[in-house]
């Protein structure tokens, strides 16, 4: 009998990658106003983890600035990592 693992779904992970993500900006310098009022929080599934970037959009997407990136697995739904593209204070 072939075991299936139920995986995460975004919305499951959200949650999760929503308190790493706010713990890891703690020590970083925040956005100014404007960044903070035109932030948008883009979702990707893989088949391993969600990952989760809190970003300011741009006219050209290349031209988008990353606040951060949490990735969450799957199937644990630990985080895995959290990456800011902010100063430290």
């Amino acid at each position: 009998m072939v075991s299936k693992t139920k995986l995460l779904q975004l919305a499951e992970m959200e949650p999760i990658a929503k308190e790493a993500t706010y713990d890891a900006l703690k020590g970083c310098m925040p956005p100014s106003d404007d960044d903070k009022k035109a932030l948008v929080l883009g979702k990707m599934l893989t088949d391993e983890a969600g990952i989760f970037e809190l970003y300011v959009p741009a006219d050209k997407p290349q031209d988008a600035r990353v606040i951060s990136r949490a990735t969450v697995n799957r199937i644990t739904g630990e985080v895995v990592n959290v990456e800011v593209f902010l100063p430290k204070l």
